[in-house]
């Protein structure tokens, strides 16, 4: 007759599985951020946007931007408030068109409706319009790895 016990289970401070340690917790969901945070960056690296500040100090009732074969209309821009345009990757490249009220504030700065373009003007004041475009880093990348020689 034997009184020892058979199959016990661990004790409470038994190994946990891995999956179940703080760290690897931490780290997995560390992971996960950046996988996530680079893949919408890869997605979203092809899509050319616009976007325009109105800095003139007046609101502006309605205000028109046309680019690569596209227009969008804007109605009641107020003073320092701002519209953004996603260019849908359809149509040729072009100059940035802008107008309010059917005359043309602006026109230039090339863009085109794939391939990162990001294009930011600012209506000043004076009558200027101050503009800035870069092209995302994931497009530079693959323009300049695609133009190597082997």
């Amino acid at each position: 007759m034997s009184t020892g016990s058979t199959g016990s289970l661990p004790s409470q401070g038994g190994i946990r599985p891995w999956w179940k340690l703080r760290r690897v917790r931490w780290l997995l969901a560390a992971v996960v951020l950046v996988s996530g945070a680079l893949f919408d960056a890869v997605i979203s690296s092809g899509v050319s946007r616009i976007v325009v500040y109105n800095e003139l100090g007046v609101a502006l009732p309605e205000l028109s931007i046309s680019a690569c074969g596209q227009t969008k209309v804007f109605h009641d821009l107020g003073d320092r408030e701002s519209v953004r345009v996603k260019l849908a990757s359809m149509g040729a490249a072009s100059d940035i068109v802008v107008a309010t009220n059917g005359a043309t504030l602006w026109q230039g700065e090339y863009i085109e409706p794939r391939g990162g373009y990001r294009a930011i003007l600012r209506l000043r004041r004076d009558g200027q319009v101050e503009c800035s475009t870069t092209i995302s880093w994931l497009q530079t990348f693959f323009a300049e790895s695609g133009s190597k020689a082997p």
